[in-house]
């Protein structure tokens, strides 16, 4: 990695030249502008940055160039567009694929993930859940790859934001709007379950609401496959193994039972879990709040959170008995599955239909299928041809424009 401030304007043109970002005559322009702009031909960095606030370069291809980088910015099949941003294990960009156009969205892993087996399996457990799916309320995964040392997974293009960045930024939501939100995630769980997956972290972090008002639920990190789980116990598997294991999920929106021991759950807990995350939505605040997780976990094992009532007098009795239905203890009337939920919650408010959602390419999916049918091992392996570029994207340290 160069050092910062060294490049000159030769330089930069070599390196976008090199990457096929901008066509030599457009190049020519641009830097007889700069020059007449006042630039000159050792502010190889600000002619960079020019080139970036004019979107000629994209903030993307700039902080690349910056780093010395050149184009095209290939990961495996995928042309890497635009950074989105961090997530719990690794950066999300925003790419395409290069043979089908087909936009997607990249979760791309540091070369050090190998090195933590509990990161590793929470990737295959979130690898194998995401392609298995296929339901609108449910993010969809076309691909793992690895090139080199670094591992990727290719998604459906995540355009919006989180329920958890929506409610940071707006406190609770109009009760039309947290109803029809959590109905919808009551329908990808429902889908979830019948496919026998628990997911164990449905929270608002992991909710993503779309650009068109779709929620669709993400991170499979933590899901549990229960027939996978059982077939994986024999008769000589020591109890204490399967009785106590490390917190799995999100301690404000998390079950007692769950908590205790995360392969105890089950439909129940997942829909306890959707229960904080509709308080969340209506209070404007988590049902426990506690600084310290076993505290709040203590509060979740024996209190019930204020009335919703006091954070919103127009909250309806109907829709403060879902509620704490949704939270009830295990002695206590539940509902019997994430359909109950949507049926309630459709009863207080209506959902509306979703237009303009878009389709996969043809093409790109009969490619994804075939590979995933072919394919023993999930994880398709390509050759690294530009290392530096994969090292760059996977380094979650590195600052973007």
């Amino acid at each position: 990695m160069r050092k910062k401030g060294t490049m000159n304007v030769d330089q930069v043109q070599e390196l976008i030249a090199s990457g096929g970002l901008l066509t030599e005559s457009g190049l020519e322009r641009h830097r007889q502008a700069w020059r007449e702009s006042g630039g000159t031909d050792e502010q190889g960095d600000e002619f960079i940055r020019s080139l970036a606030a004019q979107q000629i370069l994209t903030d993307f291809q700039a902080a690349a160039l910056l780093a010395g980088i050149p184009g095209p910015y290939m990961l495996g099949p995928y042309r890497v567009q635009s950074y989105v941003a961090a997530g719990r294990l690794g950066n999300v960009y925003r790419a395409v694929h290069a043979e089908f156009d087909q936009p997607v969205s990249l979760k791309v892993f540091p070369a050090s993930l190998g090195q933590n087996p509990e990161r590793v399996a929470r990737l295959g457990r979130e690898a194998r859940v995401g392609v298995l799916v296929d339901n609108l309320h449910v993010i969809k995964t076309f691909q793992v790859g690895k090139v080199g040392d670094v591992t990727f997974i290719a998604m459906e293009e995540l355009n919006g934001e989180t329920l958890q960045k929506r409610l940071d930024r707006e406190g609770a939501l109009p009760i039309e709007d947290a109803c029809q939100l959590i109905a919808q995630a009551a329908t990808g769980l429902e889908y979830l379950h019948s496919q026998e997956i628990i997911h164990r972290d449905i929270c608002p972090a992991n909710l993503w609401i779309t650009a068109y008002g779709m929620v669709k639920i993400m991170e499979f990190g933590a899901a549990l496959d229960a027939l996978a789980f059982l077939d994986s116990l024999t008769e000589e598997t020591p109890a204490e193994q399967v009785q106590h294991a490390d917190p799995v999920g999100t301690y404000a929106y998390m079950s007692a039972v769950q908590a205790r021991d995360p392969n105890q759950a089950d439909v129940s807990t997942d829909l306890y879990s959707l229960g904080c995350t509709l308080y969340h939505a209506l209070a404007g605040q988590v049902p426990f709040p506690d600084a310290d997780p076993v505290r709040q976990m203590l509060r979740h094992a024996t209190e019930t959170p204020r009335p919703l009532k006091l954070f919103n007098p127009d909250v309806p009795d109907e829709l403060q008995a879902i509620v704490s239905r949704l939270m009830a203890k295990p002695s206590e009337p539940r509902f019997e599955s994430a359909a109950e939920v949507s049926e309630a919650l459709a009863a207080i408010h209506a959902p509306e239909p979703h237009s303009n959602v878009p389709l996969f390419k043809q093409d790109f999916m009969t490619w994804v299928s075939t590979g995933a049918e072919l394919k023993e091992d999930p994880v398709e392996e390509y050759e690294p041809e530009f290392q530096n570029f994969v090292d760059w994207v996977a380094d979650q340290s590195l600052p973007r424009v």
